[in-house]
């Protein structure tokens, strides 16, 4: 697979807001780190798409290295598209139902 750019849908803003403040609440720093973590894996998506497994009809998931989320997205013919950073912990089927709402 060819590399492509990385487009966000527009509630991953919340996404990434509730994952910083959940950070930062706990830790000096923690959301800057979060950030960098996350800017590394989205170079990942970016380089190979298909690097990561699919979890879930067409999104595949992106582990964000030392952190509870991970990144949901689905390759297009020119385009990968995030649709959600979300927090691994919760029920499967709460991600599954994220995942159906902004497909």
């Amino acid at each position: 697979m060819k590399s492509q750019p990385v487009e966000f849908l527009a509630p991953v803003e919340y996404d990434l807001r509730y994952a910083k403040d959940f950070y930062d609440s706990w830790k000096v720093r923690g959301a800057e780190d979060f950030m960098q973590r996350f800017r590394e894996s989205i170079a990942w998506i970016e380089w190979n798409p298909e690097m990561f497994p699919k979890k879930y009809r067409q999104f595949r998931r992106a582990i964000i290295r030392r952190s509870y989320f991970g990144i949901y997205y689905a390759i297009e013919p020119e385009v990968t598209t995030v649709v959600a950073v979300l927090d691994m912990r919760r029920e499967p089927r709460t991600i599954r139902g994220i995942l159906e709402l902004r497909k």
